[in-house]
């Protein structure tokens, strides 16, 4: 009701007035208990991570054993410490970490947020991604984050970027600086990836970005936060043109990294010929 007469711009009574000033008082003294950004339950516990136990244990967080580039999970007895696809490509990153495996809850969850417009969601995974990451010292030193670009076109149709959410909830775990908006721009409207092979994905984002103002990313140490990583084409392409610009150094922070059971029958060495 008071809020209502705020919204609309009419006066309090002084009984309204000192009864919404105490109000805001007890909200702060005692803040609303947070609630799941997944499921809704509330939580026991005010954490930085606003998930509850029993989502988070759904989440397919990757192991100890990763390809050193790439994160991709290897084979606990995989030889070298390289995976089957970085073995075969060049990349211009520095190194690739995902927090998770793109598989099952977090599939259908990362659906949920490009399709449909679960903000609240992909703030929530962003907690759990930074969580992780700090956890694991994965975050490169004097990083500034890099919310992958989209396209003004696709941002217009879709509302938002759901890397920038993503990063959005990190900064609520870790403190670290953001490169500016409108730095790095996506000047193609790319096909969609789904379906393409790794060169052909290559091939798609050749020149896909571009640096807007070289000064602001000269020397930096960039750390590119998107929410999959499948074949690397997009976190390549981005570095190419970031190193191109004068960046010292470009890092992946994903919320999540595709792997198939060929990949790690590949890894492992079965299956070669």
């Amino acid at each position: 009701m008071v809020y209502n007469k705020l919204l609309r711009g009419k006066r309090l009574s002084i009984g309204e007035y000192l009864n919404s000033v105490l109000m805001a008082g007890i909200d702060l003294l005692f803040p609303p208990p947070a609630l799941c950004r997944v499921c809704g339950r509330q939580l026991v516990l005010n954490t930085r991570v606003e998930m509850c136990e029993l989502c988070l244990e759904q989440l397919p967080l990757v192991g100890e054993n990763l390809c050193r580039l790439c994160g991709r999970p290897l084979p606990a007895s995989a030889e070298p410490t390289l995976c089957f696809h970085c073995r075969n490509t060049r990349h211009f990153f520095v190194q690739n970490r995902a927090a998770a495996i793109y598989s099952g809850t977090l599939k259908e969850q990362i659906h949920e947020i490009k399709y449909r417009y679960n903000r609240r969601l992909a703030v929530g995974l962003g907690q759990v991604m930074a969580a992780v990451a700090n956890a694991r010292g994965w975050i490169p030193r004097k990083a500034h984050l890099l919310p992958v670009p989209l396209h003004p076109q696709r941002l217009q149709q879709r509302g938002y970027n759901q890397a920038e959410l993503l990063v959005q909830g990190m900064l609520s775990c870790i403190h670290l600086p953001v490169l500016e908006p409108g730095v790095v721009v996506r000047r193609q409207v790319t096909q969609a990836s789904t379906g393409l092979n790794a060169w052909e994905r290559r091939v798609n984002l050749k020149g896909a970005f571009y640096v807007s103002s070289p000064g602001k990313v000269v020397g930096k140490v960039l750390c590119v936060v998107d929410d999959i990583y499948t074949t690397g084409a997009t976190l390549d392409e981005l570095a190419r043109t970031l190193l191109k610009a004068g960046a010292k150094a470009v890092y992946g922070l994903t919320l999540s990294i595709a792997v198939s059971d060929s990949d790690l029958a590949a890894s492992s060495g079965e299956g070669r010929s």
